[in-house]
């Protein structure tokens, strides 16, 4: 199957899909949980972690019902891969496809853009940029001179740099050049678009502030800091080999993500040290527009197109990869799609060589039958709810 028929399907999901608006250890201490984070003392005998360790659902105060109604509703999705549910930073609810394990790998796709998000804000709380307000073309240079040069860098967090949707940049092979070529459709800093060569700018962005690139520096500032080993995980490239890509291209275990994910629930912190600024965070996982932060999806009333009652915020990729994060109550909901890739093939896109996912939702080209659905969203924060009380 060559790489561009499989595209035609994914350009259409990526522009489609609401999960992208088109698309280790962990130390042993136990410091108390960063106040900016809410979570505390839960209502049970434990006292929050960071290890991700398994504990029973009552030990927490919640039940074992509560805990498998979230996992049945979310594996009422037959394409889903694994699901691990975390309060507290306990593992109280984690299941996986009969074929996969803990060590199975899902893809990112758009989780990546929040997690190049927070390498972004550990370059800013580095000083290696001076704020979201500067602009971004004291870096990239190319834009010096013309329309571009008064986006900031806050604009291209916020998915409001004057960019059109677009999802070809998976076409491309030098993804950056496209990314930093691709033209200027609208006002910097007004609208929102969701516009993947937006967040493609991060690897020219990271690479010139910081002097790393995007994939060395996620793994120094961010990966490796939480506990995840990076000699386990899959780090894509475009076509080139030489371009990190920012926008998608991430393979990691459900834990991997969760451990993310509770950065974030967190303030930033992690085990008494303050990987990602507080303030960073919690404006990440804001709505700045409709329902989007910086490079977070929002849950809220105008996503869900319904009233929610509780706060939440995710990290959405293609067919169904999630982070969902519920910072009031400490509370890290992980979702993987089935993943089919062997690591053997290296992480480099090419006509034989790619991300698949659309296999388990029946996508593929020349499938028959229907696609398979996902679960509803609503009722699954209804659920989370429960374990919130």
């Amino acid at each position: 199957m060559r790489l561009k028929h499989v595209v035609v399907l994914l350009l259409i999901w990526l522009a489609l899909a609401g999960c992208g608006g088109g698309g280790g250890s962990g130390g042993g201490s136990t410091p108390p949980i960063n106040s900016a984070a809410g979570g505390g003392t839960p209502s049970g005998s434990l006292s929050p972690v960071w290890t991700l360790e398994t504990a029973a659902a009552s030990d927490l105060g919640q039940t074992q019902a509560e805990v498998q109604s979230v996992l049945d509703h979310v594996f009422a999705d037959t394409a889903t891969q694994a699901a691990l549910l975390v309060l507290n930073g306990y593992v109280i609810g984690e299941r996986y496809a009969p074929d996969r394990d803990a060590s199975s790998l899902g893809h990112s796709w758009s989780v990546a853009k929040s997690f190049y998000s927070a390498a972004v804000g550990v370059a800013i709380d580095e000083g290696w940029i001076q704020s979201v307000d500067q602009p971004a073309a004291d870096f990239l240079t190319e834009w010096q001179g013309t329309a571009k040069e008064t986006i900031t860098i806050g604009n291209l967090l916020e998915m409001r740099g004057g960019f059109a949707a677009d999802s070809s940049i998976f076409f491309a092979d030098d993804q950056t050049s496209f990314a930093l070529d691709f033209p200027l459709t609208g006002t910097p800093g007004s609208a929102f678009v969701y516009s993947n060569p937006t967040s493609q700018l991060f690897e020219p962005l990271l690479r010139r502030a910081t002097g790393l690139d995007a994939h060395a520096y996620l793994r120094q500032k961010i990966l490796q800091p939480i506990g995840i080993d990076t000699n386990l995980i899959g780090m894509w490239f475009d076509p080139t080999g030489t371009h990190p890509l920012t926008y998608m291209g991430l393979d990691l275990t459900a834990r991997d993500m969760a451990r993310f994910g509770l950065l974030y629930a967190r303030g930033g912190e992690w085990d008494g040290s303050q990987v990602v600024s507080a303030s960073y965070v919690a404006d990440s996982l804001v709505a700045r527009s409709a329902n989007y932060g910086y490079q977070w999806w929002v849950l809220n009333a105008n996503f869900l197109n319904t009233p929610v009652p509780i706060d939440v915020s995710a990290a959405l990729g293609l067919d169904g990869q999630k982070i969902y994060v519920w910072p009031e109550a400490d509370l890290v909901l992980v979702v993987q799609t089935r993943y089919e890739h062997n690591a053997n093939q290296g992480y480099v896109l090419s006509d034989s060589n790619f991300p698949d996912t659309c296999t388990a939702r029946n996508s593929c080209p020349g499938a028959t039958g229907s696609q398979t659905p996902s679960y509803d969203e609503v009722t699954l924060m209804l659920l989370l709810e429960a374990l919130g009380d």
